[in-house]
């Protein structure tokens, strides 16, 4: 097992090596000119080729990246350095924990809702199923600026009656990213306590949470803890702010969970066991949930590594489309202005984010199933 950890660990720090290579070049090709460019309203011929020669613009291309290497590894994200010029360090922690806090909240919520209606979509098939069905095919095509437009026209008028009602004043600079971070961590570590609990009484008692159930125990978990260190009514108030891009996503999400899960369920429900299972005259609900629902979940997760990359672009654009102050909007106005540095950190800390979650869940299938660590 350490063996085959420590082979992926290496294939995917090469993966991230060629990506951060191949992002460079293309950075470099398609956004025109360089981050000296804007200055040649206010700048002459001879100062602009000294500042070009001194941010070692006029360099060949792979020294330019061994450069802005050799410094993203020294010195980290936002780092300024001969031949970067690196955003704020403060900005682009805050953008990151603002795209997490997101991200996890709609993550989870899409996976609850999209595998509980996958498993009635599967469950029944007549007119129930089909309808879900399409459903999860219509938003998965949904156009992502276009949901972020309308939920904002829609919710806009009532988010700012409700943060007036919450009273909370904004928080903006260390505060905030400190905030973010606390409340994406908090999130994460509250659905995990709340997933192995749910699969420890699942299998010791004969109740079974449902989706709904496991979303008020986060929410409960997480806002306890808030509460207690004295952030409740300042999270509430980025929760509000935060509405519209996780629903956004949370729309464009949960039907390829639905999709997969129904097919997956499809699968499962023609096996033995589940035929013995209804012979017996178990109930159908627990047929569903705790025999069949179990079995069907892999692929859904290997469905979701997958395709974690197209998710990550998906929020990309939302955040850009409502505005919301994280990596999305941070990256589009990075490009507006030409800041290759800070570019490239926003598509390091994407690309570095999805293949360390590959990794993660390539070592624990293997775990799961020793044949996939067993050399050839």
């Amino acid at each position: 097992m350490l063996r085959y950890g420590a082979r992926r660990l290496f294939v995917g720090i090469v993966s991230l090596l060629i990506f951060t290579f191949v992002m460079f070049v293309l950075v470099e090709v398609l956004i025109p000119g360089d981050y000296v460019t804007p200055s040649r309203l206010f700048l002459t011929g001879q100062e602009i080729a000294e500042l070009r020669a001194k941010l070692g613009l006029d360099r060949p291309l792979p020294v330019r990246y061994v450069l802005w290497l050799k410094a993203l590894v020294t010195e980290g994200f936002g780092s300024t350095d001969i031949g970067t010029i690196g955003g704020d360090a403060e900005e682009l922690a805050s953008a990151a924990w603002a795209s997490a806090l997101v991200f996890v909240t709609s993550l989870g919520i899409a996976y609850l809702l999209g595998s509980w209606l996958g498993r009635v979509a599967a469950w029944r098939r007549r007119a129930t199923g089909v309808g879900l069905s399409f459903l999860g095919v219509f938003t998965y095509t949904l156009f992502p600026p276009f949901v972020g437009f309308l939920l904002g026209v829609l919710l806009q008028d009532k988010l700012v009656v409700v943060r007036k009602a919450l009273g909370a004043a904004t928080v903006r600079g260390d505060e905030r990213t400190a905030l973010l971070a606390t409340m994406s961590l908090t999130l994460l570590a509250a659905s995990l306590v709340v997933g192995a609990t749910a699969r420890w009484v699942r299998r010791h008692t004969r109740f079974s949470f449902r989706a709904s159930l496991a979303a008020v125990a986060v929410a409960a978990v997480a806002g306890g803890y808030w509460a207690s260190v004295g952030a409740l009514r300042s999270a509430l108030d980025l929760l509000v702010v935060a509405l519209v891009p996780t629903l956004a996503f949370v729309i464009l999400a949960f039907g390829d969970f639905l999709l997969v899960m129904r097919t997956s369920m499809e699968g499962v429900l023609t096996q033995p066991y589940i035929q013995t299972a209804r012979a017996k005259g178990l109930p159908p609900g627990r047929v569903r949930d705790r025999h069949a629902g179990p079995n069907a979940v892999p692929p859904v997760l290997a469905r979701f590594v997958v395709g974690l990359p197209y998710l990550l672009a998906g929020l990309v654009i939302i955040e850009s489309a409502v505005a919301w102050e994280g990596l999305g909007s941070l990256l589009f106005a990075a490009i507006d202005s030409q800041n290759m540095p800070l570019t490239m950190d926003i598509l390091v800390l994407i690309g570095g984010f999805t293949l360390a979650v590959r990794l993660i869940a390539e070592v624990l299938q293997a775990a799961l199933d020793p044949r996939i660590g067993r050399p050839a």
